[in-house]
């Protein structure tokens, strides 16, 4: 189910920000379409900042949430 909830967050147009809550307590906030990534399947998920890039598994995404 969160493969396709990202699929359909990160895909619709016009782009709106959303972020993910992780099982750690971490938080990552997509404020534009540049800071996501994602292969085809969405198994894993990428947050790009302005000097990082994380490696999100979707496994350890405990909520979905739009800004």
């Amino acid at each position: 189910m969160k493969a396709i909830d990202l699929k359909r967050l990160a895909k619709r147009h016009p782009f709106r920000p959303f972020g993910v809550r992780l099982s750690n307590g971490a938080r990552y906030l997509f404020n534009e379409p540049r800071q996501f990534g994602a292969p085809e399947d969405f198994h894993m998920i990428f947050f790009f900042g302005k000097s990082e890039a994380v490696r999100i598994d979707t496994e350890n995404i405990v909520g979905i949430f739009e800004k």
